[in-house]
């Protein structure tokens, strides 16, 4: 179980966590819903160690030990899609990056350049990279962004079929009809609602 307590976040005089505490459970899948803006972003952030909050805690979870997706997909336009997989792999599991492509139905574009991706297969490359690279939990920041329904939904069961707890912020229905868990939140500042 992932808990934050009492945690407050502004960016400057924007509150967007005022106190706010929450419990997450760690197994399957667990969806953070709620509408653009309302702070779920933040929210992982913190639970990642990523921002740190003006007070409150973090418990149950060891940052070094997570794989965070951010909302941007943040590749990089000089390596090639192969090589965003293996630079986060260890030189032993350097032969994995076609499983991993595979993952991501990417086969084939190994040799390609993220400007010659389209943002839904940018994104899923995104997704590939940060489940190559593992860890005791996945916190994924909108997942599915720009994927079509049917992609997302075979990610979603490789996703499960990883074997590590995930939290993710989604507005997809269907995504969330998939989910172990829903968190519906409103805001900010952040509220469970």
């Amino acid at each position: 179980m992932i808990e934050l307590r009492d945690i407050t976040v502004r960016y400057g005089e924007k509150l967007v966590l005022d106190r706010f505490s929450l419990a997450i459970p760690l197994g399957g899948i667990t969806a953070l819903s709620g509408p653009s803006g309302c702070g779920k972003t933040t929210l992982l952030r913190v639970a990642s160690g990523l921002t740190e909050p003006g007070s409150g805690a973090v418990s149950g979870i060891d940052s070094r030990k997570i794989a965070f997706l951010f909302q941007e997909d943040r590749l990089l336009p000089w390596r090639t899609v192969s090589q965003h997989i293996t630079d986060v792999l260890p030189k032993s599991r350097r032969g994995e990056a076609a499983r991993w492509l595979a993952f991501a139905e990417l086969e084939g574009e190994g040799g390609a350049y993220p400007p010659a991706l389209s943002g839904g297969m940018a994104r899923r490359l995104a997704l590939a990279r940060c489940a190559a690279l593992g860890g005791e939990l996945l916190l994924l920041d909108e997942p599915f962004a720009g994927v079509d329904q049917e992609r997302t939904v075979r990610l979603l069961d490789r996703l499960r079929g990883l074997g590590v707890p995930i939290v993710m912020a989604t507005h997809q229905p269907q995504v969330l009809a998939a989910c172990d868990a829903v968190i519906a939140l409103d805001g900010p500042p952040l509220r469970r609602v």
